[in-house]
Formats: C-alpha cells, structure tokens, sequence
C-alpha cells in the first residue's frame, strides 16, 4: 500500500483507507477511513446507509457490498464527524468478519468509491497535522503497539499522555525567553548598553537551561534501559559454573553443561524479562588460557561481548582458590557458585553466592541484577520525557548548544553569536515535539508504522 513521501507530501483532502487490525483470520476485524469523503464512500458500499442517515457516534447494523454491489457481510459502521476525531477529519469505522477475503474486498470496495489506500502511519501523521497530537505522542502510539512488555507499554502510555510534552515544552520556552532578552540587547545602540544583558546574567540562565537537560536525561535513564532492552554477559574461566547459571535465570536447560572444560565456545544469547525490563543473557566462552585457535576465537568474543554489555556477571567458583581480579564496578557484578560445596576461603567482596544445583542464592542474584539495571519492578521509573534515542539526540544537542553560549556569554562574545546558540538549542527541543523539522524527519518516523495507524 505504498509508503515513504505519499505519507507526508499528499495533501489531506484525499480520503484513506486501511485494515486497522491485525492481517489473517479473526472474529471481528476494522476497516477505516479517514477523510473529507469517508461518509460518501461508507454509504456507498453499506446497503442500510443508502436509505437511512448516518448519525455521529451511533453503530448501525447493515449490508456489507462488495465491488460488484452484491452482499458479502453484515457489518457494523460507526461515522465520527470532524474535528472531534483522532485525525481531526471524518472517520468511518467498518466493524466486519474477520475473514482476509473480506476484509480485501471490503479494501478494494472503497478504493473503487474513491479512498485511496493509507501509507505506513498515515492516519496518526494526519492527527498530527490536526494538532491532535505532537509528534512525541505520533511515536508513542507506534511503541505502543510494538511493546513487548507491559513496562514497555506503560513508558509508551505515559508518552501518548504528553508526559515529553510537558517536560520538554517549559524547557524550550525557558530558553525562547533567553533568547528574547538577548535579541533585545541587539536594538540598543551604543549608549544604552547598560539596558542589554549582563553576559554573567545569560551565561548562568543557560547554564541552569543545560543542567535542567542533563537531570532530565539521566532521570529518562531507566526509561530508556526499559524501552531498549539490556544485554548482561556471564564472564568467568571455563568450568566456573557460567552455563548452569544462565540455563536457571532463562528457566530452562538452554546450554548443555557437561564437566568437561571449554564446551561454550561461542556466544549463546536468550531473551527474559526480569522485573519488566526485557534482558538479552549472553552466556561466553570461558577466559584463562586458551587450549587452541577455537578456544582463543571464542576468549575473543566473550572479552568483546563483555565490554559492550549493560552488566558482566563475574562468575567464579568458590569452591575453587581462584578469584575475581579488580574491584566489582557499576557494570560488573561478581557471582559466586557451587555454594552447595565447601569454600576454598572467603568470598570476594561484594559476591552474589549461588548454587544453580540447589537454586540457593538465585532469587537474590535476581534481585541485585535488577536493581543494578534500575529494573522497573524494582524502582519505579522516575520520568520517560527522554526515553528514546532521538529525543535524547536532540536534548543533549540543545544543552551543547547551550553551554556553547554560556561560553561565549562569559567570553563577552556578541549577542549575535549567543543568539545563534540560543536558536540552535529552542530548535532542538521543538524537534521533539514536532512543531520544527525537515519533512524528511516525518517520512523516516511515520514509514516504520505499521498500515492502519
């Protein structure tokens, strides 16, 4: 059904149609359309709407005919008048079988009546045009149907609420304001100096603008991790127990765990979600001396697959004399096995001890992973207004901005350079929002939609 530019550049007199529920049989499935034309053409193919007005808000049993005019269903058609629609346009909503044959031909009826068929997103980009919504809630709906968990859905939910709206919004207008001020000094001429801004004054305003960014971004940290997903790696020498503990967090015998040294050579991942937030577990190869080429190629990826990771567990056997080298770090965690054997000696501080055998320590190894990925089972999200990766991008480019002026502020730089700056940051923060921007934005936005959105 197209995509791309049609979603942006055709201009919203045209009315569109779609499948608005899942593709494949079903009992029930929604055709809809959006447009100037959505009544006209719904009477059209439903029989009772020839002979009896459609009236705002209220279903209305009828025929369903296909192109030919012949019955195929008895449907249910609801007509939503503009503006107080989700586009802002009049939408007719078609309640049918959900049988795929008629669904398409329920499509191609519409399309004959004069709808076209709708572009990935097209009918959210159109609220967005409506002002119906921003363009930080546009992308919350398509999280919100991509969500994988119910954390997921709920960041998404918050967003859709204009949660990054009413965070973002005060932060632009702040700096819009600072930028007033700036550009007003330049209309003074030479004797009203005294009038303009002292560059002590704009560089601490810009400076409490940019910490304000940089709090907001940290407190959309656990956020993000939750939305994005995290990735923890079990790192440890080969026999340390790695692969046993891996195969009871995911809750199952994934690995093959044999006496045997060095049976994981390469990298095994599987997906879990602990405590709401969705977890990719990397169980490695074992690290110490490699016995060949295989054994060293797959040391190699365990070190890499470790310094990209969220958390390393670092496993060792306590049953063993060996031990963890360096103190445990905000992304390291060490953990302790074979706690059901004697102890070779104490424990290396900070040592998660367990013992996947007897399942000894694992609802606490658990606990701690959870909370050392801030987990939202186990503390609750602060804020979501910079949960995801572009508007993150463009609020640390306003605070770059911003600390960019402060600098030139304090400089005694001109109120030509500070403005600028200035500019630069209050068009970042509108960018998420969707009140500036290149189209080309929206067309990279709305094409990863789902069709019927």
């Amino acid at each position: 059904m197209g995509g791309g530019r049609r979603t942006v550049t055709d201009p919203q007199t045209v009315t569109i149609v779609a499948h608005a529920t899942p593709a494949g049989r079903a009992a029930l499935a929604l055709v809809r359309l959006s447009g100037p034309d959505s009544a006209a053409i719904a009477a059209r193919i439903f029989a009772r709407a020839r002979g009896a007005p459609l009236v705002d808000g209220r279903p209305m049993l009828g025929t369903l005919l296909d192109r030919g005019g012949a019955p195929i269903d008895q449907a249910v058609l609801t007509l939503h008048r503009a503006p107080h629609t989700v586009t802002g346009e009049d939408v007719a909503e078609i309640t049918l079988h959900g049988s795929p044959v008629i669904v398409r031909e329920t499509l191609a009826a519409c399309v004959l009546a004069g709808a076209r068929p709708a572009a990935p997103g097209e009918f959210t980009l159109r609220a967005l045009r409506a002002g119906k919504i921003d363009l930080a809630q546009a992308e919350a709906v398509r999280d919100l149907v991509e969500a994988a968990t119910v954390e997921q859905a709920r960041i998404a939910a918050r967003q859709l609420g204009g949660e990054v709206s009413a965070a973002i919004a005060p932060l632009a207008e702040g700096i819009f304001e600072l930028l007033a001020d700036v550009e007003a000094g330049l209309d003074f001429s030479d004797g009203e100096e005294a009038l303009a801004l002292a560059g002590a004054e704009v560089a601490g305003r810009a400076e409490r603008l940019a910490a304000q960014i940089d709090a907001l971004a940290g407190a959309s940290e656990p956020a993000r991790r939750v939305r994005e997903g995290a990735r923890v790696v079990l790192l440890g020498p080969t026999n340390s127990g790695k692969s046993s503990i891996f195969n009871k967090l995911i809750g199952y015998g994934r690995v093959i765990v044999t006496p045997e040294p060095g049976t994981t050579r390469d990298l095994i991942e599987e997906q879990l979600v602990l405590e709401g937030l969705p977890i990719v577990l990397v169980d490695a190869a074992g690290v110490g001396e490699p016995g060949g080429q295989a054994e060293a190629e797959g040391m190699r990826r365990a070190l890499a697959a470790a310094e990209s990771a969220h958390l390393v567990l670092e496993v060792y056997d306590l049953s063993r004399p060996e031990r963890p080298v360096g103190p445990p770090g905000a992304h390291r965690l060490r953990v302790g096995t074979h706690a059901d054997l004697p102890p070779a000696g104490p424990p290396a501080q900070g040592t998660v001890a367990v013992s996947p055998l007897t399942g000894e320590g694992m609802t606490a190894l658990r606990a701690v992973i959870a909370e050392q990925l801030h987990a939202p089972g186990a503390r609750p999200l602060e804020s979501v207004a910079l949960a995801t990766e572009r508007h993150l991008a463009a609020a640390l480019e306003a605070r770059d901005a911003l600390v960019a002026a402060a600098g030139q502020a304090r400089a005694g730089e001109g109120a030509e350079l500070l403005a600028i700056d200035l500019r630069r940051a209050v068009h970042a923060l509108r960018e998420i929002l969707g009140e500036v921007g290149p189209e080309a934005l929206l067309e990279r936005i709305f094409a990863r939609f789902c069709i019927g959105k």
